[in-house]
């Protein structure tokens, strides 16, 4: 018999913890049943605000809850743990970005997930925003020829919100790079292909020798390259900001946005410059991607479809980071022959 309705759990009632739980308030076939943190304030105040439960743990949740799907937006290091449970107890489930801190982890994760027959996803919100899903479909579609090169920035102030501040903690999130750059280190995999080619580089400021400022350089099967800029040095008073430049074989894509101003893309041709609002596109229903990411698991789960990002894709980005920070540690370009863990 179909399912109508998911019920869902959260465990992890921070930041993303607090942007599913508004986002699945606005999808009548999901019902958030649980919420699990082990700080009693925060499960407390989002289940209230879901209307569901709080507990302390998830083997507390599992012994008095009946639930189909959990939604972990844990820290990075409490993800395979968490992930490896929920299947195992039955639970399809969607993981926070980055997958895992190493592929080996991915590996056991998804390993637990296909021997219980559950399904995984990843939630890398980027492939739900407008402005990325255009720039694909221009590389699907060809009408300007063949991707060359693709350049992306994502730059913020030191981020202070994390729980312990474990973003700041490299041995914790992986650094800059993975907590931040993966997201368009994802985006650019999935419009350029596989890499074959790395090199990284970082600086750091003293005094905040967590955080860092990443430039990293890759090249791929196919020809075309990658750079990309991420930084987490910015001042206090630095919006945050994202941009790419797609340059293909007859044109160029251009998306620039930061914080609180008009989001635009520019389509560049010999011909013509065209400008469009992204809030225009069409098949833009909502404003906020959280919201489209967690439609869209919920309508996998209740269709049957696949889900937009494979736990393949997922872990090639974690792997393209991997390969990155070897990069960085040895200060040169590394090149490889055969394709690396997960395309």
């Amino acid at each position: 018999m179909a399912r109508d309705l998911i019920r869902v759990g959260i465990i992890g009632a921070g930041f993303i913890g607090e942007k599913h739980g508004e986002a699945y308030a606005q999808n009548s076939r999901v019902k958030v049943t649980a919420v699990i943190d082990t700080r009693g304030e925060n499960a407390n105040r989002l289940a209230e605000k879901v209307g569901g439960k709080a507990y302390g743990s998830l083997e507390q949740m599992l012994a008095n809850e009946t639930i189909d799907a959990l939604d972990v937006c844990l820290p990075t290091m409490m993800h395979k743990e968490a992930v490896i449970k929920a299947v195992r107890a039955g639970l399809d489930v969607l993981v926070e970005k980055p997958f895992a801190l190493n592929t080996e982890d991915i590996d056991l994760m998804i390993g637990a997930a296909r021997e219980q027959g559950k399904r995984l996803m990843v939630a890398h919100v980027c492939r739900f925003m407008p402005e990325y899903i255009f720039a694909k479909a221009i590389v699907e579609k060809g009408e300007f020829g063949k991707p060359l090169f693709f350049g992306a920035w994502r730059e913020s102030a030191t981020p202070n919100w994390s729980w312990n501040n474990w973003l700041r903690d490299r041995q914790l999130s992986g650094g800059t790079i993975m907590d931040l750059s993966i997201h368009d280190i994802d985006l650019s995999n999935w419009l350029l292909g596989v890499p074959t080619a790395f090199y990284g580089q970082e600086v750091t400021k003293p005094g905040k020798e967590g955080p860092s400022h990443v430039i990293s350089s890759l090249t791929y099967s196919n020809g075309s390259m990658a750079t990309i800029e991420a930084g987490h040095l910015l001042p206090a008073s630095y919006p945050f900001t994202t941009g790419y430049r797609l340059l293909l074989e007859q044109g160029a894509i251009e998306f620039y946005g930061r914080e609180h101003e008009e989001r635009l893309i520019r389509i560049f041709s010999d011909k013509e410059v065209k400008i469009i609002d992204v809030a225009q596109l069409p098949g833009v229903s909502t404003t906020d991607p959280y919201a489209e990411e967690l439609n869209h698991f919920v309508d996998c789960l209740l269709t049957g479809a696949d889900f937009r990002i494979s736990v393949d894709e997922a872990k090639l980005a974690v792997s393209t980071v991997q390969k990155l920070r070897e990069s960085i540690r040895m200060g040169q370009k590394i090149s490889i022959d055969v394709p690396i863990p997960g395309q």
